[in-house]
């Protein structure tokens, strides 16, 4: 229970106290922490009614997934140098967040309130 209210401080400051996204890296760095938030929140889950209330936060996180792809968008295309760059920067963060994240998606399939929480805000990526 402890863990789930840091997450839902910590994405409220971040929320807060964004002022916008000034490059494609920091976009992606920002994404990344967002989704690390959401594997956060699912690792807190442990019955229905954690579930119900990890739906909420990661709504809210999926919203602020939104905000940031729209940022990103708006950013021009990084070349196939940076883009590299980028990969190769993210990659340890990215093995790290598959660890993490394999062993909670079982809760996704486990509680439908969950999936379809994951699942829209996955779709605010787009």
């Amino acid at each position: 229970m402890w863990r789930l209210m840091m997450v839902a401080v910590v994405s409220m400051l971040c929320i807060a106290c964004s002022s916008g996204i000034s490059s494609y890296e920091e976009g992606i760095e920002a994404q990344s922490g967002i989704m690390a938030d959401m594997v956060s929140v699912l690792e807190g889950v442990t019955d229905e009614a954690s579930a119900e209330k990890a739906s909420s936060e990661i709504e809210a996180l999926g919203n602020r997934l939104g905000e940031l792809a729209k940022q990103v968008q708006e950013l021009p295309e990084p070349t196939i140098e940076e883009m590299q760059e980028i990969a190769r920067k993210q990659s340890a963060q990215q093995q790290d967040f598959q660890n993490r994240a394999l062993p909670q998606m079982m809760k996704l399939a486990q509680y439908k309130s969950l999936s379809d929480a994951w699942m829209r805000a996955l779709t605010n990526m787009r």
